[in-house]
């Protein structure tokens, strides 16, 4: 039996947790994850999904405020005695009396095919980005941010019509299992840690709702990238009469003739089009701000002067 110690914390994090419990080859020892939150409009302080599914399994929780010069951390940490650390967006950089502990790894599990993307948002930054396929990386941890050697990585095909959400779901249907597995063969031997490549390197910071804003002199594909690495969160955005203009789902033409400046509203072939620096984009879905989320057709219905309007190409 294989003794793993978890450092995570989001719902991706849950789904991987799952996958190994359901694994006769491991015991989980300990979990380790975030504090609990004030959650909703009446801020009632709730558990998130990690330490909820911990708690169903009786598996200890430590939920540390700080883990960096805590040692009565450190050495609850050490009683475990555990072969495996599996970290996944835990949210802290652990230090090196930690990542010492385990008795074989401390593994991490990186959404990118590194040594590209190392950072916080790999997910959201291969769509910006417009890859066709990303991965799932296993790595062995180090002190620095994403750096550690590579044990194994599981490709993941990103589909034209592929968002954060979607994307994130796939993450979520093979990170589990495909970690669990790494393990196993690097425990038999059958796999050994390879240094990364630094020349290859690249990096993407923390996603911030400023980034949504659009920028229309650049092209309706790009535009159509950053949509989908930004949607749901913190999605991409305009301004229509000085409200936020919320693009739910869009996609973007190629090869239109432009003859009006950029920014413009026009329909076409029953189509609603913002005239961008190369090509269009296509308008399917939006919200305007404080109201509901529309059908273009719907909008319109509303907003006749939409149509011809000249929207702010935003930096």
């Amino acid at each position: 039996m294989i003794r793993i110690g978890f450092f995570w914390t989001p719902h991706l994090s849950a789904r991987i947790l799952q996958d190994f419990l359901d694994h006769s080859q491991f015991e989980v020892s300990f979990v380790v994850t975030g504090e609990d939150k004030p959650i909703g409009r009446h801020q009632t302080i709730t558990p998130n999904e990690v330490k909820t599914l911990a708690l169903e399994h009786s598996i200890p929780i430590l939920q540390p405020a700080r883990i960096r010069g805590n040692a009565e951390f450190l050495e609850a940490i050490q009683s475990y005695d555990a072969d495996y650390f599996v970290v996944v967006a835990y949210g802290k950089i652990l230090p090196k009396e930690l990542l010492g502990i385990p008795k074989r790894y401390p593994i991490n599990i990186h959404g990118s095919i590194l040594p590209k993307y190392r950072g916080a948002s790999p997910i959201q930054a291969a769509l910006i980005a417009g890859e066709a396929e990303t991965g799932v990386t296993i790595m062995v941890m180090d002190e620095k941010m994403d750096e550690g050697d590579i044990i194994d990585i599981l490709k993941i095909r990103i589909d034209e019509i592929e968002t954060t959400e979607t994307l994130f779901r796939k993450f979520e249907e093979v990170s589990g299992d495909f970690t669990a597995e790494t393990i196993l063969r690097l425990d038999r031997g059958e796999l050994s840690p390879r240094v990364q490549n630094r020349n290859e390197a690249t990096y993407c910071k923390k996603i911030t709702k400023e980034e949504g804003s659009l920028d229309f002199r650049k092209s309706a594909e790009e535009l159509y990238h950053l949509y989908q690495g930004l949607t749901p969160w913190p999605g991409v955005y305009t301004t229509y009469k000085g409200k936020k203009l919320i693009i739910e789902q869009c996609f973007y033409k190629e090869g239109a003739e432009i003859i009006w400046s950029t920014g413009t509203v026009i329909q076409h072939w029953g189509e609603i089009w913002i005239v961008c620096g190369k090509w269009l984009l296509t308008l399917s879905q939006v919200k305007l701000e404080w109201k509901k989320s529309q059908s273009i057709k719907e909008f319109l219905n509303g907003q006749q002067g939409f149509i011809g309007e000249n929207l702010p190409s935003n930096p």
